[in-house]
């Protein structure tokens, strides 16, 4: 086939195209598999600039005579033309160096923020930060930010009004506007149609350590918002909030590349520059019969930068090995991490920075994983620090390591892999001690839920005439006794309920009441742990379910096998796995495609933190459709800023919303025993 064949035909590859897509391949694999084979570094060499070098040699060795007495810079005469030119033009080179260094950063190598979990979001996070923008950010972002800020706490007044007063939204948006929706007139003029948006007294405010206005207001707000809202009480909000709350977005850095680079660090960056200066001035000082103390200076500094530039950094061959406290810890437990790190090189490293490959989704407690040493040839260091073990496997990642020379100005980083790969692996432990309540639908087996059926039981349904075949051990003897009729005794059935316990596991649901807390999928996966446990051994038929986008499905069925099944996916399944997913989730399409999978006769255990609306309007949908849900609800809100109570604040009316609508509701304060909450649900049912 000619070239010209190829080219029209777009669907021919070449064997030139093949090797670039091989070697292509080869350096993905390289970066995103971590191989940890060492990168050719080309050291500089004498002969890449044979003229630079030798100036730099030729002002080493006349600082080098300079220094034992003799003479050997001539005393030429200032006049000359050409050496005043060579002293301008070395004078405004080196100062030109130098500026450009002041512009120059340095380059090193970034480490992955493997203290803590994976990213977790503190409910309210978002307002803090319009909030803080709308008091100390640019005058443009003053006003949208402010504007942002008015609009969230309107709509949530709306809602929570409307609610509470059992009113359309239209009226209670009529009210807000008004103002007529609370008592307090600041609150109702913040929230009312003529509100201002202004900006230049909150910032005088800020600047002389007052509370700005737009802040104090806020806060009002919130305060008649709780005072509508069923279980938030105003009263435990005595400290004032902060408007910029001391905590980031999120706190892990995602960036895992495992690269291999060698560097330069830029670190010595302007030093010729320097000795090209001392050079100049030595030059124009050279016909007044000055010293050569410049020049000396000059050899110097020349001589420092000749090292630099012809230094290569150190060979990383380093050998690894961790160990583990405990093999075998239980949830929640802390494990002491040994790494120690063997020199099997011939060199000293001058310079050794490492850092541990703590898994992802498992948080540092004490200690550090990072350390940093000189190791000579052959020696060994070992460092410790302890992590809280979490359910499921976590392999360990390959150690980071940052080599440098001497001087700094060179650095190589690499990945290294432990002898043994390491791996933290903990196992849940179902219980089944407490009795998890479902609704009254069931189906066709023997069961622990009392129906409205008569047929064989515990509990006196009915009676009714005997029917040839009937059972004597349900006949009514004591009728027989006293009239002489026969007569069947009735029991009220009691069948198995089929429920599919479903996981809250979406981005959204990644949130904690501290970014070092546990997230509220933990808490779910903790919840769904019981009451799959309880369920099995109470003989109903038990499936498994995660609202992520991560597939994960578990027909329903009954048995110690099915319990065994849910305990290996809340262990190992991707959508359990500690980290944010980074996927998109469209409610509308999981919930319809649950629908399809759910049985006919089946109900839901959601563990949810009901940290927005969309897991609320998935939540109604099933449970218009037939489903019946009952929510587990861990309560990660919190109430250090002005964000964090509006969080709460709308959390209380979507568990108010989804209660209003028949859906069952427990609110769990995971400091708490779960069991605590769901006998507090089970007597407000009852009631």
């Amino acid at each position: 086939m000619s070239q010209d064949d190829v080219d029209r035909d777009p669907g021919t590859v070449t064997d030139q195209q093949l090797q670039q897509g091989q070697a292509m391949r080869e350096t993905m694999e390289t970066v995103d598999t971590g191989v940890t084979g060492d990168i050719d570094f080309v050291a500089p060499s004498v002969r890449d600039n044979p003229a630079r070098i030798g100036l730099g040699l030729v002002v080493v060795l006349a600082g080098l005579a300079a220094v034992v007495g003799v003479d050997a810079v001539p005393d030429l005469p200032f006049g000359n033309g050409v050496v005043a030119g060579i002293s301008i033009s070395a004078i405004l080179t080196g100062a030109l160096v130098l500026v450009r260094r002041t512009f120059t950063d340095y380059d090193t190598a970034t480490t992955a923020d493997v203290e803590y979990r994976e990213s977790v979001t503190v409910p309210g996070a978002d307002f803090d930060d319009a909030l803080a923008g709308a008091i100390h950010g640019t005058s443009r972002r003053r006003v949208d930010a402010r504007r942002d800020v008015t609009e969230r706490l309107r709509r949530a007044a709306v809602s929570i009004y409307a609610q509470a007063e059992r009113i359309p939204e239209a009226e209670a948006r009529e009210a807000v506007a008004a103002g007529t929706w609370t008592d307090d007139p600041a609150a109702a003029e913040f929230l009312s149609a003529e509100s201002s948006v202004a900006t230049t007294g909150d910032q005088v405010r800020s600047l002389v350590g007052r509370r700005p206005k737009l802040a104090s207001d806020a806060d009002r707000v919130l305060v008649e918002l709780a005072a509508l809202a069923p279980g938030i009480d105003a009263a435990d909000w005595a400290d004032e909030p902060s408007t910029d709350p001391d905590r980031p977005a999120t706190v892990r850095t995602t960036d895992r590349q495992r690269r291999q680079v060698d560097r330069r660090t830029n670190r010595w960056t302007g030093l010729t520059g320097l000795g090209l200066l001392a050079v100049g001035v030595g030059i124009w000082a050279g016909h007044s019969a000055v010293p050569p103390s410049l020049m000396v200076a000059a050899a110097t500094v020349v001589g420092a930068a000749g090292y630099v530039y012809l230094s290569s950094p150190p060979p990383v061959e380093l050998a690894v090995e961790r160990d583990l406290s405990t093999t075998d810890p239980a949830p929640g437990e802390e494990v002491t991490v040994t790494v120690r790190v063997t020199n099997e090189s011939d060199d000293l490293l001058p310079d050794l920075r490492l850092v541990d490959g703590v898994p992802p989704a498992v948080r540092v407690v004490d200690g550090s994983p990072r350390f940093a040493t000189a190791l000579r040839a052959g020696e060994t260091v070992a460092f410790s620090y302890t992590v809280e073990a979490v359910r499921g496997d976590h392999p360990f990642d390959p150690v980071q390591v940052i080599l440098r020379d001497f001087s700094g100005a060179l650095e190589r980083e690499r990945h290294v892999q432990s002898d043994e790969g390491t791996v933290l692996s903990t196992a849940l432990e179902l219980s089944a001690d407490e009795e998890v309540p479902v609704h009254p639908q069931t189906a066709r087996r023997v069961g622990r839920v009392v129906t409205d059926t008569g047929g064989s039981g515990v509990e006196l349904h009915s009676v009714r005439e005997y029917q040839r075949g009937d059972p004597l051990s349900r006949i009514d003897w004591n009728r027989v006794a006293r009239t002489g009729e026969f007569a069947t005794l009735l029991f009220r059935e009691e069948h198995a309920a089929t429920v599919v316990v479903l996981v809250d596991a979406r981005a959204e649901a990644y949130v904690a009441p501290r970014v070092d807390a546990p997230s509220a999928v933990d808490h779910g996966i903790a919840a769904a742990d019981v009451v799959v446990a309880s369920l099995v051994g109470a003989g109903d038929s038990v499936g498994l379910a995660a609202l992520s986008p991560e597939r994960c499905w578990l027909e329903p069925r009954g048995g110690a096998t099915q319990a065994a099944r849910a305990r290996s996916l809340l262990e190992r399944h991707p959508a359990f796995d500690g980290n944010r997913p980074e996927g998109a989730f469209y409610g509308e399409f999981a919930e319809r495609r649950l629908r399809r999978e759910l049985p006919s006769d089946a109900q839901l255990v959601l563990c949810s933190p009901l940290c927005d609306d969309d897991a609320v309007d998935i939540v109604r949908q099933l449970h218009a459709r037939g489903f019946p849900v009952t929510v587990l609800s861990p309560d990660v809100t919190a109430s250090a800023s002005t964000g964090q109570r509006l969080a709460a604040v709308e959390r209380a009316m979507r568990i108010s919303r989804l209660r209003r609508v028949g859906v069952r509701v427990v609110d769990w304060d995971p400091e708490n025993p779960l069991e605590t909450a769901i006998d507090a649900a089970q007597r407000r049912w009852s009631a």
